[in-house]
Parts: structure tokens; sequence; C-alpha cells
């Protein structure tokens, strides 16, 4: 089989987040569960009058060792529907790049949702691909 880039992210609104500091901790705590992720690490984050968490680490499999970020916020907006974002930079082995893609998928859906899910208060939750991310139109 060959390796394949198969990056996804996972994307959740949370039914409510007053502390992004106290729900990144939850949330690294539900990630710590998986021993694919490794070197993990909270940090807060302020710019423009704005504050939220990032937890940084990398994503260690077969296919090869990448990087992981997530980003917890406070605020939805159209832009940024969500209160947590994680990119899942990783390859993955397959037939063909959709059979990689799935596998992604499925282990995204299968070992991180259920323990972000167990862990927080969480509205909706979607596994996407990177052209399923909302791309604004530039002017």
């Amino acid at each position: 089989m060959a390796n394949f880039r198969a990056d996804h992210y996972l994307i959740a609104e949370f039914e409510k987040v007053s502390n992004t500091k106290e729900t990144g901790e939850k949330v690294l705590s539900a990630l710590k569960e998986l021993p694919e992720l490794r070197d993990l690490a909270i940090v807060s984050k302020r710019a423009e009058g704005k504050s939220w968490s990032e937890i940084l680490g990398r994503i260690d499999v077969p296919a090869g060792s990448k990087a992981f970020w997530a980003m917890i916020k406070k605020d939805l907006t159209e832009r940024e529907p969500y209160h947590l974002f994680i990119r899942f930079d990783m390859n993955a082995e397959g037939g063909t790049i959709d059979e990689a893609r799935s596998n992604v998928k499925s282990w995204v859906e299968d070992n991180v949702v259920p323990r972000i899910e167990a862990k927080t208060s969480v509205k909706s939750i979607k596994v996407l691909q990177p052209d399923e991310i909302f791309m604004p139109k530039l002017g």
C-alpha cells in the first residue's frame, strides 16, 4: 500500500464556552488518552482584544509523524462557525488516496470524537476534509 497525505479537520460547537482555558484543558485531557498524539501542550493566546487557547503536538502514526494543532475559542462567526478547530496533518496508507482519507476519517470519528464528547458538552461535531472547510471568496 502507498502512503498518501490525508489531512482532516474536526470542528465542534459546544453548548457553552465561558473560559477557553478551562474548555481547552478538558479537550487536552481527552486528547491525551490517544497514544498516537504526542508532546501535547496547551498555550493561551491573545491578540486584537480576543483570547483563545491552542493545543500543539504531533501525530505519531506508522505512515509518518506529522503535526497536530487545535484552537478553542469563545465566539462563533459566519467565517468560523465553531468553538473547537483541530487540524490533523497526517499521512495514511491506502490503495488509493480516497481509501487513505477514509481511513483517517474513520480513525478520527472512532477515536477522537467519542473522547471529546465524553469530556465536554458538545452541541455538534464534524470531521471534514480540507475541501469541505469554509473558504471565503476573496474579492
